[in-house]
C-alpha cells in the first residue's frame, strides 16, 4: 500500500455534507464530480484516477472506496471533506468491481488482469480501517468482473472467461463455497437485496441468469440480447435489463423464472429506437428511466404498462440515469455534452413539457458516464 494520505482531509471534519451526494463518474477525465443532491450544485472534483468503475461506501457514510479501471489503482475517498485520503497502487490490472462485506470490515476488488505479484487475475481483499486499507488476501480465481454481497455476508463473483459464478465466504480464509455454471461471458451483476435475487448478465451468451442468494441456487437462465445493468421493479415481479447493441429493454417475469417456466419468462421486449444499458427505477417502483447510446433523450416508462411516459432531451449520449434517494429527481449524465441533467420526477408524471430542474456542467472532456449515489449513512 502506498502511504499518500491527505492530512488536510483528515482534519477538516466540519465540512460534512448537509445532505445526500450524487457522484458522477468520468469516462475520459480524471476522478469523480460530487454534486449536492439537495441543491443540485457541483461541489468538487475528487480523485486522480481514470475510469472509476465502482463505489463501495463503508457503514457510517464517510469513507468510500473507488477502483479505477484505467489506472489500476484504488482511492479511499472522504465523503465529508470530498477529498482523497489515501491511494493504493497496483491492486491488479483493470479493477472493475468493489464491494464491502456487510460490516464494512473487508473490501473485495475484482480485476480483469494480473494481481500484484501474481500473473493471474482475480480478487484483492483488503481489511478496512476508515481511511486506510491493508491487503490481506489475493485470490487468483480468474478474470473477475461483477461483484455482490448477500445477506449472509457471502461474496458473489462473475468469472468472465470461465462462464461461472462463485460464492466466496466474506470472512477469512475467504474460501470458495460454491461454483455455478451460468451463460457465456458473465459480466456485471445486479443485486436485489430485499428478495435476495441476483441477475447475472451473460454478455457473450445473450442471456441473464437469475440466482436466489438465500437458497444459493440458480433459478434459471433467460434469453436477453446484449444484457447490461439490471433492476428489479419494487412491488412487482419484473426485472429490467438493457440491450447495448440492439434496441430497447428486455423485461423478465421473475415469477415465471421461479416456477421454472423459462419459455415464458421473457415478459416483453420494449423497443426504444436506441441501444440501452443500466436502467433505474424509483424506490416506489412507479417510474423507470432508460438511457440511450444513440440518442439525445432519456426515456421514462411506466413499469406496470411499459408505456413511455416521456422522452426528455438531456444532451447527446445520456448514460446510466440514477434516481435520487427520495425518488424526486433523476440524474442523467451526458457523455458527449459534459453535463448532468437533473429531471424532476413529478413534472415527468404530470406531463410537463420541460421537466428539467437543472443542468450541471462538469469539466470539459470529462465525459460523464454514470452516477453513483450515497445518502451519507447508506449506499444503494
Amino acid at each position: 500500500m502506498s502511504d499518500t494520505s491527505n492530512t488536510t482531509a483528515r482534519t477538516r471534519t466540519d465540512r460534512r455534507p448537509a445532505g445526500p451526494l450524487a457522484l458522477v463518474k468520468h469516462l475520459r477525465g480524471e476522478g469523480l464530480t460530487a454534486i449536492d443532491a439537495a441543491t443540485h450544485e457541483p461541489l468538487e472534483r475528487i480523485g486522480d484516477g481514470r475510469q472509476p468503475h465502482a463505489l463501495a461506501v463503508r457503514p457510517g457514510g464517510r469513507w468510500a472506496y473507488v477502483p479505477y479501471m484505467g489506472s489500476n489503482a484504488l482511492e479511499i475517498v472522504d465523503l465529508w471533506t470530498l477529498s482523497v485520503a489515501d491511494r493504493v497502487d497496483e491492486v491488479g490490472t483493470a479493477p472493475v468491481g468493489a464491494v464491502l462485506t456487510r460490516t464494512g470490515r473487508y473490501l473485495f476488488v475484482s480485476t480483469y488482469g494480473g494481481l500484484p505479484d501474481d500473473d493471474q487475475p482475480g480478487l484483492a481483499v483488503f481489511r478496512t480501517a476508515d481511511e486506510r486499507v491493508d491487503r490481506v488476501a489475493r485470490l487468483p480465481v480468474g478474470k473477475a468482473a461483477g461483484l455482490a454481497v448477500d445477506a449472509d455476508n457471502d461474496v458473489w463473483v462473475a468469472l468472465r472467461d470461465d462462464d461461472e459464478l462463485l460464492r466466496i465466504g466474506g470472512t477469512p480464509p475467504f474460501n470458495v463455497l460454491d461454483r455455478f455454471a451460468v451463460g457465456a461471458g458473465p459480466q456485471d451483476l445486479a443485486h436485489e437485496p430485499t428478495r435476495g435475487l441476483l441477475g447475472v448478465n451473460n454478455a457473450d451468451g445473450d442471456s441473464v441468469t437469475v440466482v436466489d442468494t438465500h437458497a444459493a441456487t440458480v433459478l434459471g437462465t433467460v434469453p436477453a440480447p446484449n444484457p447490461r445493468g439490471g433492476t428489479a421493479v419494487p412491488g412487482s415481479d419484473r426485472w429490467i435489463v438493457g440491450d447495448t447493441e440492439g434496441d430497447g429493454i428486455t423485461v423478465v417475469d421473475l415469477e415465471a423464472v421461479r416456477r421454472g417456466d423459462l419459455e415464458s419468462a421473457v415478459a416483453d421486449r420494449v423497443p426504444l429506437g436506441t441501444p440501452t444499458a443500466f436502467p433505474d427505477v424509483t424506490p416506489d417502483g412507479s417510474l423507470l428511466a432508460v438511457d440511450a447510446y444513440d440518442d439525445d433523450r432519456v426515456a421514462f416508462l411506466d413499469p406496470s404498462s411499459l408505456g413511455v411516459v416521456a422522452r426528455v432531451e438531456t444532451g447527446p449520449t445520456p448514460r446510466h440515469p440514477r434516481f435520487s434517494a427520495d425518488g424526486r429527481v433523476c440524474y442523467v449524465p451526458s457523455v458527449d455534452a459534459d453535463t448532468v441533467t437533473v429531471v424532476d420526477v413529478d413534472d415527468v408524471r404530470a406531463g410537463d413539457p420541460d421537466p428539467i430542474a437543472a443542468t450541471i456542467d462538469v469539466s470539459e472532456g470529462a465525459a460523464p458516464a454514470g452516477c453513483f449515489r450515497t445518502d451519507r449513512g447508506r449506499y444503494q
